[in-house]
Parts: structure tokens; C-alpha cells; sequence
């Protein structure tokens, strides 16, 4: 009779919390304080734990494919862009809000800034 309870018990309860599904259209909002202030709209498509797909800054004329991965509340993903001329490799890492939105910072190998994001 307790094991009967027991998977019961478990049976209704909640499953465990699962990523969200991330895929569709982003507004990625970056900042590297005094330098640089942009907004790219991003498409992801979610497969599992990986992330794809175009984002476009129409006023640094970016449009790279992103790739990426979503582990649990986690995300990571980055692609090639140019600003000013300079070519360089935009890592985005962050963490998926209460809200429904995004937040975290963006690497470079150099400077650092910071992102956030909303559908």
C-alpha cells in the first residue's frame, strides 16, 4: 500500500522544471557602456538543447546565423558580426528571467557589455 502511495504521490506531482522553449522572434538589446548601444532582432529556433538562427542589426548591417544552447534557465549563443569596421565574435550568456525575458552579459575576448531581450 505505500508503494502504491508513493507512485501516486509522484504521479501528480509537477514534473521537474523544463527550459522554456526560446525559439522565435528577439529583440537582443546590447550596451558596452559608452562604446557601443544596439538593437538585433533575433529568430531562434529551439531543437533540444540547441538554439539557432539569423539575427539581423540593420544599423551595423549584421545579419549572422547564431548558434547556441539553452541549458535549464541558462542560455549561450553568439555569431560574427562588425562594428565600426571591426570584424569580431559576440558571445552572449545569460540566464532566462521570471519575466519571460533574457539577461546577461556579452563577451568579446575584449571588452565586455551587457544584453537583455524580450519577444
Amino acid at each position: 500500500m505505500k508503494n502504491l502511495l508513493i507512485a501516486a504521490a509522484l504521479a501528480l506531482a509537477p514534473a521537474g522544471a523544463s527550459a522554456a522553449d526560446l525559439s522565435g522572434v528577439w529583440k537582443v538589446h546590447g550596451v558596452f557602456t559608452g562604446v557601443i548601444d544596439y538593437t538585433a532582432t533575433c529568430t531562434f529556433r529551439q531543437a533540444g538543447a540547441n538554439l539557432a538562427g539569423p539575427c539581423v542589426d540593420p544599423q551595423n548591417n549584421t545579419n549572422a546565423q547564431a548558434k547556441g544552447a539553452v541549458d535549464g534557465g541558462a542560455i549561450e549563443f553568439g555569431y560574427d558580426a562588425r562594428f565600426s569596421g571591426l570584424a569580431l565574435h559576440l558571445d552572449y550568456k545569460g540566464s532566462l528571467q521570471p519575466d519571460g525575458t533574457l539577461k546577461g552579459v556579452i563577451d568579446t575576448g575584449g571588452p565586455q557589455g551587457a544584453f537583455t531581450a524580450n519577444r
